[in-house]
């Protein structure tokens, strides 16, 4: 009788706690959630604690509680948009029927997150502001260019795409354009025209790396996947 009263004990224990449990991983979620939108605002570096425990509407010690740098935290919104992020790009992946489209939806895709997203803008904005976390930042980047490397491999090597450059390079090149359009746009017009600046980006792009036969089926899907917006 015992070990039966023993087990019922512990697991009455473990019912009990859950409630806690659930309380603090909604405390958390509201501190990433809040600084994401703080870092978003006003960066890294003008972000402050006091900022974020207004805005995630807990208090410094209970935000202390889990959280014990500013720095934490950051990394803790960076590990959230990965999250929200890098699945969403491998779906879109799984769903295109070719090299080139999965690249031009996986663009789409990443704009849209920006534009509705707090938590995304402030992890890429975290990641490009001065190297400010070092490597886990630049995580995200560093898996999106390594995927579309390996990629644009067989694409470059069947003659499905063509450059210059290889692989490696032409990922860094394709993402790097994509990251300038999208600051360009935020300083502009605050990310109102990031759609269309994408769509003109890729339309460049057709003539620098789809094979001249294929360029008209490509510009049409890039109003395809733009123009709806």
């Amino acid at each position: 009788m015992g070990r039966p009263l023993t087990v019922a004990k512990e697991v009455g224990m473990s019912m009990r706690r859950t409630p806690q449990q659930e309380r603090s991983h909604e405390t958390q979620r509201n501190v990433v959630e809040g600084a994401a939108v703080v870092f978003d605002r006003v960066g890294y570096g003008s972000a402050s604690l006091s900022m974020i425990a207004e805005q995630s509407g807990i208090s410094q010690g209970a935000m202390y509680f889990h959280f014990k740098s500013k720095e934490q935290i950051a990394l803790a919104v960076v590990h959230e948009q990965h999250n929200r992020s890098i699945p969403l790009m491998e779906s879109i992946a799984q769903q295109s029927t070719s090299v080139f489209e999965q690249l031009v939806r996986v663009s789409r895709g990443v704009a849209d997150q920006l534009l509705s997203d707090a938590v995304v803008r402030a992890g890429i904005r975290l990641a490009i502001e001065e190297g400010t976390l070092g490597e886990p930042a630049g995580g995200f980047y560093t898996v999106w260019v390594e995927s579309t490397a390996s990629l644009l491999e067989t694409a470059l090597t069947d003659g499905v795409l063509v450059s210059r450059l290889n692989s490696a390079d032409l990922a860094r090149a394709l993402i790097g354009n994509f990251t300038g359009v999208q600051l360009m746009s935020q300083a502009i017009s605050g990310r109102k025209d990031l759609l269309a600046s994408l769509a003109n980006m890729w339309l460049v792009l057709v003539d620098t790396i789809v094979p001249a036969d294929e360029r008209d089926a490509a510009v049409a899907l890039v109003h395809s996947v733009f123009d709806a917006a």
